[in-house]
């Protein structure tokens, strides 16, 4: 019985993984899983906007540095990372999703002149949806208290807060989560510290509860 169950979960975490390696269409953004020949405009968007102090990611100070992260990244199994494209003017963005069982964390940002134009909230909802409807039960991310853009567009994407902290140094950001599931809702703190701990990172949390 248990060999079936970890079959059948098998099968779902490699369907989801075909499903994210393939490009995403919206009806305005399309998201094209991240290569090398877009990392000159990455570099462009990130260095210059201080993409890299608001979102967590590596310091990444030339075009070289770029492609050695997009190959190093190329190799992780559960990472999957888009570049935001849009008509006429090509590359706006990155979005990253990590996936853990049947979770996963998203990451978005977008470069200056694309900022406060309504395009975080549609690479939102189309990254989530597509994410979603393949098999994920959870999304969850984060944003810096003081990135009061981001939290918005978080919110118009149909994330909500969750009722947990974590411990210094992490103390400086917000924990959202998406998901159609009442009880994955219920146990949401749980949920996302069970998806840290899978992914070994090393904060640490604590509830309102337990404040």
């Amino acid at each position: 019985m248990q060999n079936n169950s970890q079959d059948q979960s098998g099968i779902q975490l490699a369907a989801i993984d075909h499903r994210l390696r393939t490009p995403v269409q919206g009806e305005y953004i399309c998201l094209e899983p991240l290569s090398k020949r877009h990392a000159p405009a990455y570099f462009n968007q990130y260095h210059s906007s201080g993409i890299q102090e608001m979102t967590d990611l590596p310091i990444l100070n030339s075009v070289s540095d770029v492609y050695k992260w997009i190959e190093e990244e190329a190799e992780t199994k559960n990472s999957y990372n888009y570049a935001i494209i849009l008509p006429v003017t090509g590359f706006a963005g990155f979005v990253n999703l990590i996936i853990s069982e049947h979770a996963g964390f998203l990451t978005i940002w977008l470069g200056e002149k694309f900022q406060g134009l309504g395009l975080g909230a549609q690479t939102g909802r189309l990254i989530c949806h597509h994410a979603l409807q393949g098999g994920l039960s959870v999304i969850f991310t984060a944003a810096f208290l003081t990135n009061h853009r981001s939290i918005q567009m978080l919110k118009k994407v149909g994330f909500e807060t969750l009722p947990i902290s974590a411990y210094a140094p992490h103390n400086d950001r917000t924990f959202f989560i998406l998901t159609t599931d009442p009880i994955i809702k219920l146990n949401g703190n749980s949920e996302l510290i069970n998806f840290y701990q899978r992914e070994d990172h090393p904060h640490r949390f604590y509830t309102s509860s337990s404040v």
